[in-house]
């Protein structure tokens, strides 16, 4: 019986800022470095100049900085948030999130927003990022639920399945409709 449902932030809540950056670089920066530093930084191995200024170095760009992005540039998928509400009180809920900083909790989600979650954990908090599987384990751990009670909801296909090594469910997110459809079928067939 699934207890717990499992949410991703960027690319899921809202968009992923990161993605949308790699994808306007130029063909001659070092994407593979870049994305490598991204991982060490939402580990909360590097300190916030020392990010920026080395993606600069390999890109030849200076990457979006989400503690100076307004609400106008970064959407939240309202529709989602909607189906969360619905969830509540039905299911655990959790947020994981690769990020380096608290902007989730400080700046994007409201009170009442936060309120909707039994936990949130971020990746810099813990110095674990997905696709590790220590995270996933610390997340359904900290909702106080066993792997196959939980289900992880992820954009990437690789966090998904990584989260499936653990013993969870995984559900890759393209749309709230999409995703409807999927934990339905998946709640109806784990009763």
């Amino acid at each position: 019986m699934i207890k717990a449902i499992i949410f991703d932030c960027f690319g899921v809540l809202t968009t992923d800022i990161w993605l949308v950056f790699c994808e306007g670089l130029p063909a001659t920066a070092d994407i593979n470095r870049a994305r490598e530093l991204n991982r060490a930084f939402d580990a909360g191995l590097l300190t916030h100049d020392e990010f920026f200024d080395q993606v600069e170095e390999a890109t030849g760009k200076r990457p979006p900085d989400i503690d100076q992005m307004t609400s106008t540039e970064i959407i939240k998928n309202e529709e989602l948030m909607t189906y969360i509400r619905a969830l509540h009180g039905t299911y655990k809920l959790g947020i994981l999130s690769n990020i380096f900083t608290d902007w989730l909790t400080r700046e994007f989600l409201t009170a009442d927003e936060q309120a909707l979650f039994d936990d949130i954990l971020l990746s810099y908090e813990v110095k674990l990022i997905k696709p590790d599987h220590r995270i996933f384990v610390l997340a359904y751990e900290r909702l106080g639920v066993e792997p196959h009670e939980a289900v992880m909801i992820d954009d990437r296909p690789d966090f998904v399945e990584a989260a499936r090594s653990t013993g969870m469910h995984g559900i890759t997110f393209t749309d709230v409709a999409s995703l409807k459809a999927d934990l339905t079928a998946l709640l109806n067939t784990n009763q």
